[in-house]
Order: C-alpha cells, then structure tokens, then sequence
C-alpha cells in the first residue's frame, strides 16, 4: 500500500481554500488524482506532498499537517 499526502487548493471566486488529504491506496499517485479531481471544478488543483510505503489498511481522510 502507499500512503499518498496531496495538497489541495480550491479557487473560488472571492476566496481559496487549503487543505491536505491523506489517501491509503494500492494505486498510483495518477491514478488518484484523475478519481479525486474527475467531478470538481476545473479551479481544483492537487499537489502531492507525500508519497510512502505503509502497511495500513486503504482510506482516504484530511489530514492536519505541520
């Protein structure tokens, strides 16, 4: 499994709103990213902070990071 750390920036048009997820996955970093961003908007941008081997079970969750 990888643990995958993404930083998530949503534009809006008076705002931005910042935050991390934390994906547990057997899949690639493309992979999900293409899944998480298919049905949000175009303004949606992922960066991946993390990418790690673990042994944890799949989930996906936002994360509190620093």
């Amino acid at each position: 499994m990888r643990k995958l750390v993404y930083k998530i920036t949503e534009e809006k048009s008076q705002s931005q709103s910042i935050y991390h997820i934390e994906f547990i996955t057997d899949r690639t970093p493309e992979w999900t990213e293409s899944q998480y961003l298919r049905n949000r908007d175009t303004s949606t941008t992922m960066e991946l902070v993390s990418d790690e081997e673990t042994k944890e079970k799949p989930v996906s969750r936002e994360v509190k990071l620093g």
